[in-house]
């Protein structure tokens, strides 16, 4: 999963390089190759008595349970990939993305009527004031660099798109750790789902998707031996040109299938808080890569805010498990009492 990820991120941002415009039709090029590839496994086929048939195999859960999923991931999906259109970065984008366990601890609170420990409410405050700090010092160089006022109404739009986005994730998050818990063993059953119910919705959008595709059709050409070694090439080959953008996003779709199959698959034995530990983990290196390998602008002030927000979910994730052991010790113990053992 981790390399599937980070590989995303590479080739993501290598695409935002040349066509930042594009998020739309990146999704539908996402989606649909998930849903090709889920096909295999959801299809059955039968040929009885010359009778040819073709169709899903039954489901395990309600097909209506999966349409608020399907709302919450498609917004989700669709504002990650429209962001970078409004002068987001990729370090800010990775930074906002890891703050969803404020907004899952304030959900579960709301709904679920969670308590939580001190040590879960410092996590959270600490998670607070490091993307206080990562968005002014972003914001100041910003400013610095964009003299416009409407460049920068952009980015501020952008930053509100990122905050809805991780309200939508921390109610998917939650949502999600219901459905497992009702109907175990679903994950390729929801990652298949989630993804064909979407593909409707992209009619919506055919305007802007028609568009994109004739951006990136304006592409430059670049020589093919740019892309792959020249030992493996015929000579004929070396020196075809073609619109490099195609090769990130073809490796950027099956990067991001083999990322959230491992992420759905996971999410499905784990808790939602839990999840967040490990993806805030991958982020990280995601941040690193984004900074070190593509030479994105961010300044110490942003490295300390992005220290404090992983510190914090660090923190939260620790004070978590102590809490769910101390509550599996008190339920064996009550249980013990009860049977008089």
């Amino acid at each position: 999963m981790m390399g599937g990820c980070c590989l995303n991120v590479i080739t993501a941002e290598s695409i935002i390089k040349i066509q930042k415009n594009c998020g739309y039709l990146l999704t539908l090029i996402q989606f649909s190759f998930t849903v090709g590839v889920g096909l295999i496994n959801n299809l059955q086929i039968s040929f009885v008595n010359s009778k040819f048939s073709i169709k899903l195999k039954p489901r395990n859960v309600p097909l209506p349970k999966w349409f608020f999923m399907v709302f919450l991931f498609f917004s989700s999906s669709v504002i990650n990939n429209l962001v970078f259109k409004y002068n987001i970065s990729f370090p800010i984008h990775i930074v906002f993305r890891s703050s969803t366990v404020i907004i899952n601890m304030l959900l579960s609170w709301l709904i679920m009527k969670q308590k939580y420990s001190i040590q879960q409410i410092s996590s959270v405050i600490i998670i607070s004031i490091g993307l206080i700090i990562t968005t002014l010092s972003v914001k100041k160089n910003q400013i610095e660099i964009n003299h416009n006022s409407k460049d920068l109404n952009q980015w501020i739009f952008g930053i509100i798109l990122l905050i809805i986005s991780s309200i939508l994730g921390a109610f998917m998050g939650i949502y999600g750790e219901y459905i497992f818990k009702k109907y175990p063993n679903t994950w390729k059953e929801c990652l298949f789902y989630k993804h064909l119910l979407s593909l409707p919705i992209f009619f919506l959008f055919s305007p802007q998707i028609l568009q994109q595709w004739k951006l990136i059709r304006k592409t430059p050409l670049i020589s093919l031996d740019n892309y792959l070694p020249m030992f493996i090439m015929p000579t004929t080959l070396k020196k075809m040109k073609i619109q490099g953008i195609w090769i990130y996003i073809a490796i950027n779709t099956i990067s991001q299938f083999t990322c959230i199959s491992g992420v759905q698959k996971i999410s499905s034995i784990v808790t939602s808080v839990t999840l967040d530990l490990i993806l805030n983990i991958r982020k990280f290196l995601s941040l690193l890569i984004s900074v070190f390998l593509f030479k994105n602008p961010f300044s110490w002030w942003s490295w300390l805010g992005s220290l404090f927000v992983f510190s914090g979910v660090l923190g939260y994730a620790q004070a978590t498990e102590k809490t769910r052991k101390k509550q599996s010790y008190l339920l064996r113990l009550n249980t013990c009492n009860m049977n008089h053992c």
